[in-house]
């Protein structure tokens, strides 16, 4: 009786252990697919010159992998880059100030807070200009102009003047009800144009829709849902040309890039059309090249010719993701590629 207890306590324990691996097996893969999702992404943002965005992607890489070299490194660079950009606007900004140009000095130094919140001592600037009686005194006359258009039914300069007025004293509870008031009259005017675009937009009839978004944005230039249905159009025409240019690319026998633009429009719209069928098609093709790209990028690799090398990586990955060499050697082309490239 007690072996039989001693078994039955074994296996319960042994069931434990089997499902706790399965589920740490499990939350690994994410994991991994997360990262290397936001890596990928983070190369485009890089390369497309988004580098904020492309920062948060490489610092959410090494959250979970903090010896992530391609993450490393391309965040070294990205930071960089926004420290440039900030430098530009700060620098402009301390121009403006000894000059006297105030206003124009704490633009410049409210965009360079955008690009680096940290640089520098420019949150300081900003405060100094804001808690001086110049800004009390610009904020006076932007706030007073302001409500007298909006009481004349100047909405778009009222709406101007508060938004100046407000670069000068954000936190004002009297102006966030002006600007309020001066929103709800906009939108009241915008509101027939967006509801009959949006009830195009559903109809696919994007002409339709886009000429009352114009519409909208002609009597209230800052309608959020005009510019969303907008957005959301461009979205889908260029989800239909990338999927058209898909098409084309499978037809003409150019897998890899039919490969690419199916991926693309599958994660920008799972399910659409006829992409999961290509996708599984295509892969099931591509998948007896991976040793040949992979061999290839060894070779461009050993000449120093990394570009080529992270192109050949870059297909093998495209098809496998969790093809660790691959991505160890990419990492490591990406690295000397910047190395080389400081050197030039």
């Amino acid at each position: 009786m007690g072996n039989l207890k001693s078994k039955r306590i074994f296996s319960f324990f042994l069931l434990l252990t089997i499902l706790f691996s399965l589920g740490c097996a499990t939350i690994y893969r994410q994991q991994k697919k997360k990262m290397n999702e936001n890596y990928y992404e983070g190369i485009q943002l890089y390369k497309k010159g988004n580098y904020a965005q492309a920062k948060e992607r490489f610092e959410t890489v090494l959250s979970i992998d903090p010896e992530h070299t391609g993450a490393r490194q391309y965040l070294i660079i990205t930071t960089e880059a926004l420290q440039k950009r900030a430098q530009k606007y700060y620098d402009a900004g301390i121009t403006y100030k000894r000059r006297g140009d105030l206003e124009n000095a704490l633009l410049q130094f409210l965009e360079a807070e955008k690009r680096d919140p940290e640089y520098k001592d420019v949150k300081t600037q900003i405060a100094n200009i804001r808690n001086s009686n110049y800004a009390q005194k610009k904020y006076d006359y932007y706030y007073i102009t302001a409500k007298k258009q909006f009481d004349k039914k100047q909405y778009i300069a009222a709406y101007k003047s508060a938004s100046r007025a407000e670069v000068f004293n954000p936190d004002s509870l009297e102006l966030t009800t002006l600007k309020t008031r001066i929103n709800n009259q906009l939108d009241n005017a915008s509101y027939p144009y967006t509801s009959k675009a949006e009830e195009a937009r559903k109809k696919n009839k994007f002409d339709t829709a886009k000429t009352y978004c114009n519409k909208a944005l002609k009597v209230n230039p800052w309608d959020e849902k005009a510019r969303n249905i907008l957005k959301d159009i461009y979205r889908m025409e260029n989800l239909n040309e990338m999927y058209a240019n898909g098409e084309k690319a499978y037809r003409t026998g150019d897998l890899i890039t039919a490969y690419r633009l199916f991926k693309r429009v599958d994660n920008e719209e799972p399910g659409y059309r006829n992409t999961s069928n290509y996708l599984s098609t295509i892969k099931s093709k591509l998948e007896g090249n991976i040793n040949t790209y992979y061999n290839n990028g060894v070779a461009y690799y050993e000449q120093d010719n990394f570009e080529a090398a992270i192109a050949e990586w870059d297909k093998v990955l495209l098809i496998d993701p969790d093809h660790q060499k691959a991505r160890e050697y990419r990492e490591r082309a990406v690295a000397k590629l910047e190395l080389q490239k400081t050197l030039r």
